[in-house]
């Protein structure tokens, strides 16, 4: 039996539960949540207009100004995804290293809920703007791994575009400096990977239209499996 509207938006906001959907999420009083589950902390008023990144990155500030790194690992293990999300921009806020960062992160890359690996790669993409060459040689590994989560990862947070996110100036600039992220993905298993890489692409060939078409010709050559040939399509469905 479906609960009350009510119910669900009370379990959410104490903690309980993890949102459902994107509508949920935005459902969810920040402020109540914090008195919730973290009682100690204070947060200052949100303007009145805040998108929803730029409104956990606020939060998250308050939060690190007054626990520091200390209240990342409650938060980056608490049940409440909207926390476990809040954690990744608090660790962006610390003045660790970008691996450092990122070894941290690496068990909310790999987050059961797909929210949470949003905010995990959204939060440190500044981080790896800033710090390109160490980061793409970092995420090298990860386009390895066994779990398709973390694959996916290393390929969205690098995309030369992406979504609700700042432009990566170099890769939109110099794309095939990110091929060895690329490459190795490029006849992966997994829709999830797949659709990043092509989204990938597809964010490269509006600057570089040409070199995509020939890297896509090129792995097709090489391999025309069903997963290149996904991939590539969608990579190229606007260049047709």
């Amino acid at each position: 039996m479906k609960k009350p509207l009510q119910t669900r938006i009370d379990e959410l906001n104490k903690g309980q539960v993890e949102a459902m959907n994107l509508m949920e999420a935005l459902a969810i009083d920040f402020p109540i949540l914090l008195s919730n589950t973290m009682p100690d902390v204070k947060t200052l008023p949100l303007p009145e207009k805040c998108g929803i990144t730029h409104k956990m990155r606020l939060i998250a500030t308050d939060i690190y100004n007054q626990k520091g790194l200390e209240a990342f690992s409650f938060m980056a293990e608490h049940p409440s995804d909207t926390l476990r999300g809040l954690s990744c921009y608090l660790l962006a806020q610390s003045p660790l290293s970008l691996t450092e960062k990122l070894g941290l992160i690496a068990p909310l890359a790999d987050d059961a809920n797909s929210g949470v690996r949003e905010w995990a790669w959204i939060a440190l993409r500044p981080a790896l703007i800033q710090n390109l060459d160490i980061g793409l040689a970092f995420l090298e590994g990860w386009v390895h791994h066994p779990s398709p989560r973390k694959r996916r990862y290393a390929s969205e947070m690098t995309r030369p575009r992406g979504v609700w996110c700042p432009h990566i100036t170099q890769l939109r600039q110099t794309p095939w400096l990110a091929l060895n992220i690329l490459t190795p993905l490029n006849q992966d298993k997994e829709r999830y990977v797949q659709l990043s890489v092509g989204n990938w692409l597809n964010d490269a060939g509006k600057d570089h239209p040409l070199w995509v078409k020939n890297l896509c010709e090129e792995w097709q050559n090489i391999a025309l499996t069903p997963e290149t040939f996904k991939i590539c399509k969608r990579a190229l469905r606007n260049l047709q």
